[in-house]
C-alpha cells in the first residue's frame, strides 16, 4: 500500500491486459513464493493479472518494510527495460496470483506493434515519479500527523468516501513509521476534531475542515 495505489492511470486496462498475453508468459505463483528479489538485474515488465503481489524490503537487522501492494493491472519492472537498472526492492506473492512476465525483447516487439501499450507505460511511469516526488517533499516537510491527515484526505478523493477503512498498521506501513508513530498521529488527529473512530477505519469528520486543515499546515492539498 502507498501513495501510488489506486491512482487509476497506473492500473493497466483489461483490454490493454489482452493486448499483452500473446507477448508474454503467464506464471503462477504460491501465496509466500519469490517473484524477485532485491538487486536482481534480470529484465523485463511484469504484469499483475490476478491475486496480490507485496512489494518491500528487508533491512540488514531483518525486519521488513512494505511499499505497495500490487493487484490486477499494476506494472512493475519497467526501470530495468529503460534504464537497465537493477530492482530496488523484493517482489512476493501475497496470495496465490498469476503474473504475466514480458521479457525484454517481447516487450520490445509490443510497444512497436502497439503503440498504446508503449504511451500507457510512459504515462504510467509520469505519474509514479509525480507522486513518489510530492511524497519525498512530504517526508521533509510535514509532521507525521499531518502526513497521515494528507493520506486519509487522498484516500478520500480515491474511494469519494468519508470513511476510510484502513487499520493502525496500514498508515504505519504506508507512512513508513511504527505502529507507535502512527498511534501518536492518529491520536493528534483525533484530538483536532478532524477524524474519528470507525469499525475497521476512521471516519472525516468534515471535509472542509480537512482541506482547511492541510492548506493550513502545508500550504498545499494533493493534486
Amino acid at each position: 500500500m502507498s501513495y501510488i495505489h489506486g491512482i487509476q492511470q497506473t492500473v493497466m486496462p483489461d483490454d490493454h491486459i489482452e493486448i499483452c498475453l500473446s507477448f508474454g508468459t503467464l506464471r503462477s505463483y504460491a501465496a509466500t513464493s519469490t517473484i524477485h528479489d532485491r538487486g536482481s538485474k534480470n529484465k523485463g515488465l511484469s504484469i499483475v493479472v490476478s491475486g496480490e503481489v507485496k512489494i518491500g524490503n528487508y533491512g540488514l537487522d531483518g525486519n521488513y518494510q512494505i511499499t505497495t501492494i500490487l493487484r490486477r493491472g499494476d506494472t512493475f519492472g519497467e526501470f530495468t527495460l529503460y534504464a537497465s537498472l537493477a530492482r530496488t526492492h523484493h517482489a512476493q506473492a501475497l496470495t496465490q496470483c498469476k503474473i504475466l512476465q514480458i521479457s525484454e525483447a517481447a516487450f520490445r516487439s509490443l510497444t512497436k506493434q502497439h503503440t498504446v501499450i508503449s504511451e500507457f507505460i510512459t504515462r504510467s511511469l509520469a505519474i509514479k515519479l509525480h507522486t513518489a516526488l510530492e511524497r519525498l517533499d512530504d517526508i521533509q516537510r510535514l509532521p507525521t500527523h499531518v502526513q497521515l491527515a494528507k493520506l486519509i484526505y487522498q484516500s478520500h478523493l480515491t474511494s469519494k468516501r468519508a470513511f476510510i477503512s484502513l487499520r493502525q498498521s496500514d498508515y504505519a506501513e504506508r507512512l513508513g513509521v511504527t505502529v507507535l508513530t502512527a498511534h501518536k498521529a492518529l491520536t493528534k488527529l483525533y484530538e483536532l476534531q478532524l477524524i474519528e473512530k470507525g469499525y475497521g477505519g476512521v471516519a472525516i469528520i468534515s471535509i472542509e475542515r480537512l482541506e482547511s486543515f492541510l492548506k493550513e499546515s502545508s500550504s498545499l492539498l494533493p493534486l
